[in-house]
This record gives structure tokens, C-alpha cells and sequence, in this order.
């Protein structure tokens, strides 16, 4: 009996690996060119400021390398028959038209100094470019480079073939095809999250201003292998002044997102020390709602936040707006009931979690029931992995926000509940 995972995040590769290490056949599909998840795009980790890279690329490569699992990047899963103990499963495969094991990283990075397409890199959300071929980021895994189609000419209009010249991995004949999958025992849900889009609030001009960004666009700033080599530079100049806003996304009956996502408290305040590291003299301030530091050592680093002189300050973003090479933060202290405004030379909104944008067609899929803010709802309350659906399981974020070790926790909860129902099959 087999196990089907989808998602490749943390809590995806937590549960892969759980079964497989139990001694079950493992299906991990996953949406994107690489596993991983949200959770590389992260520098470092709070409360202990280490290294996301060095947790996420020893897990990544255990699973991709595990005898008993097989990974389908650039994936998805299109349909599901059956019932707990004997579904079956059609994946979609999607080409990447590079066949790795003819391609090594002198001809990648050949190939894509010959490419002569640029497009925004979405890894790095648009703070850079990257090629039609490309790698999708610096310790992907499978490693190497792949194509996107959508924006590659030799799709377009069959004007370019530079890449496959210089690489003889390059195939353009590669096809999409149907997977299907027989004796799955269980199947497990680790699809993630999006980040709330701040256009959605206007009246904080994200898309008016170079100097208003989101906390993910810092975060990318902050990676020496980022856009910006490590470097906090906002239209050519290193800011004197920084302004984290708070709840931007979350905890708003407007854009109908009335939960708390409860990762930005703390991801803000951990940015917010890395830039008083890499700027010692900057003025940093952050206006805040509440304080949720709910974690195991998170009200502790708080506080050595505030001790880096980081100014914390209640109220509610209201408003953003230009004054010269300045924006203004206009903001409602909701302590002392009255209005006040922070002038800064940079503002980072931290923008909340939102269930992904395809949960209601996997939903449709899988034949699994969502909330109303659009998360996969658990049989009960106090059973946060099952669902109503036998056989099916969810796991991370896709159930509601969460951060990356009580991901990893349910991810292996999750596991352990499908183990127990194959077992159960199996007698």
C-alpha cells in the first residue's frame, strides 16, 4: 500500500519522509519547479536566527533521494477515485524540457547566458530578472536549470533555440502526461498558502510607491544570494529609516480575512533585528495591532528586539502617502484613542497568510470541504489532520496559518494518522 503527499513545503517533506521511513511507497507531488515551499524564501528563522537553508536543503535532499519515494515536480494532481485503502490517483506531469542527467551546471549556466528573454523573478518577487531557462533558486532540488514555456520563444513563435546549442539536455519535444496511480492507501494535503496581495488595500499605495513593499520583498533583500546580495536598497539607496506596518492582511473583516495569521508578529519583529543589524544607525519603528509572541522562546526574543532599540508602537495602518522622498504612515493608536503618523524612508507591509488561490479546485478534487475564509476544514477541533473525507488527511497551512515548526509537527502528525489507517487497511 502506497501514500500520496501533495505538496512539497515543510509539512509535505515532514509527513514524506515519516512514511517512508515507516516503510511505505511515497507519491510526493509538488506544484512548482522545486520542493521547498514558501519556506526557502526565508533567510533565517525565528527565534534563533538560524539559517533556514541549513534545515531545509538536508530535509529536501533526504526526501528527493529516499528509495521509497518518488517526487513529480512541476505537478499536479487531477483526479481522485476510490475510497481510503484503495484510491486512485491521476497526476498531470508537467515538461521541464531538460533532461538533468545530460545537462551539468557549466551547460545550464551556458545555456542561460545565451537566452536572451528576461522576465520579473518571481523567487525573488520581481526584484530581479531571470532567463526563459533558469534555476529556480540556489539550492533547489531536483538541481538544475528548467524552462518556462510561457515565456521561452522557441514556444512563442520558434524564433530561439540558443539554450539547447550550448546544452545537450535541452529537449523542446517533451511532453506533459498522465500519471496514474493505483493502491494508495492514504493521501495527504500540504498545499501551503498565499500571501494576502496589498493592492487589495489601496489606501496604502503599495503599487504607487518604490519605498512601500511587502515583508517577502524584505525578507528576499535580506538573503546574501538575493536580489540585492544582502544589501537593504530601495530605489538605488540604503534607507536611514524603516517602518514595519503590521496585521496588513490579516485580522480585516474588509478583505474578508477576520483571522489572525499569526506568523507576522514575530517574522516582523525577526526582520526588524536583521535590519538593525546590517543598518546600526537606522531609526526602525513598527506599528502594531497586538503582540501574539505565543511561541517557545518568541516573548524572550521580543524582547531583545526591543533592546536593539526598535521603537514599538500600537495602531491600526490607515494610510499611506507620499511627501517628497519620504512616505508617511498614518496610523490610529488605539491605546491612547488618537491618531499619529510615522515619516520614513521605507515602509514594509506584513501582509498575511491566505489560503492558495486552487484550494477550491483541489477542494473539488479530493471532494474536501473549506472554511469560510477558503482553509480545508478538519473533522473537529480537536483532530486538526483528518477530515471528513476517510483516508484523507491535511497538514500545514492549508489548514490555517501556522508557522514552520508546527507545520513540520502536524506534517508528522499526519503521517502518523495515515500509517495508522493503512495499518488498519492492511487487517
Amino acid at each position: 500500500m502506497k501514500s500520496l503527499v501533495i505538496g512539497g513545503g515543510p509539512a509535505g517533506l515532514q509527513a514524506s519522509l515519516d512514511l517512508a521511513n515507516a516503510g511505505y511507497d511515497v507519491y510526493l507531488v509538488e506544484q512548482c519547479f522545486s520542493l521547498g515551499g514558501r519556506a526557502v524564501q526565508i533567510v533565517k528563522n525565528y527565534p534563533s536566527l538560524t539559517f533556514i537553508k541549513d534545515f531545509m536543503k538536508p530535509l529536501m535532499d533526504d526526501v528527493y533521494n529516499h528509495e521509497k519515494i518518488t517526487v513529480f515536480t512541476n505537478s499536479e494532481v487531477i483526479g481522485v477515485d476510490g475510497e481510503a485503502g484503495n484510491f486512485k490517483v491521476k497526476v498531470e506531469k508537467r515538461p521541464t524540457y531538460v533532461n538533468l542527467e545530460e545537462c551539468n551546471d557549466e551547460s545550464c549556466a551556458k545555456a542561460m547566458d545565451v537566452c536572451p528573454v528576461e522576465v520579473p523573478n518571481e523567487f525573488n518577487v520581481g526584484l530581479d530578472k531571470r532567463k526563459a531557462i533558469f534555476v529556480p533558486f540556489s539550492y533547489s532540488v531536483p538541481s538544475g536549470c528548467v524552462i518556462d514555456e510561457k515565456s521561452c520563444l522557441h514556444f512563442k513563435d520558434g524564433s530561439c533555440s540558443k539554450c539547447s546549442e550550448v546544452c545537450g539536455g535541452i529537449n523542446f519535444d517533451e511532453k506533459k502526461e498522465t500519471v496514474e496511480i493505483d493502491d494508495i492507501g492514504s493521501i495527504i494535503v500540504a498545499t501551503g498558502f498565499d500571501l494576502f496581495d496589498p493592492n487589495l488595500r489601496p489606501e496604502l499605495a503599495y503599487d504607487k510607491y518604490k519605498n512601500v513593499i511587502t515583508s517577502l520583498e524584505f525578507e528576499r533583500m535580506l538573503d546574501e544570494n538575493g536580489p540585492t546580495k544582502g544589501k537593504i536598497i530601495v530605489d538605488g539607496k540604503e534607507p536611514k529609516s524603516i517602518v514595519f506596518a503590521h496585521c496588513i492582511g490579516s485580522r480585516d473583516k474588509k478583505v474578508d480575512n477576520p483571522y489572525c495569521s499569526r506568523i507576522c508578529c514575530m517574522y516582523t519583529a525577526k526582520e526588524a533585528y536583521m535590519a538593525k543589524e546590517k543598518i546600526p544607525d537606522a531609526t526602525i519603528a513598527v506599528s502594531y495591532i497586538d503582540m501574539r509572541a505565543f511561541g517557545k522562546g518568541y516573548e524572550q526574543f521580543y524582547e531583545e528586539v526591543q533592546k536593539k532599540q526598535v521603537l514599538y508602537r500600537r495602531g491600526v495602518a490607515a494610510e499611506i502617502y507620499g511627501n517628497g522622498d519620504k512616505v508617511v504612515l498614518r496610523a490610529e493608536d488605539t491605546l491612547l484613542s488618537e491618531p499619529y503618523e510615522f515619516s520614513t524612508d521605507l515602509i514594509v507591509l506584513a501582509v498575511g497568510v491566505e489560503p492558495r488561490s486552487d484550494s477550491a479546485k483541489l477542494a473539488k478534487v479530493l471532494g474536501l470541504q473549506l472554511d469560510d475564509c477558503g482553509f480545508f476544514v478538519e473533522k473537529n477541533v480537536y483532530d486538526t489532520c483528518e477530515t471528513e473525507k476517510d483516508g484523507v488527511f491535511i497538514a500545514g497551512c492549508c489548514q490555517g496559518p501556522k508557522d514552520i515548526p508546527d507545520s513540520l509537527m502536524q506534517g508528522s502528525a499526519a503521517a502518523a494518522k495515515a500509517i495508522g489507517l493503512m495499518q488498519r487497511c492492511n487487517t
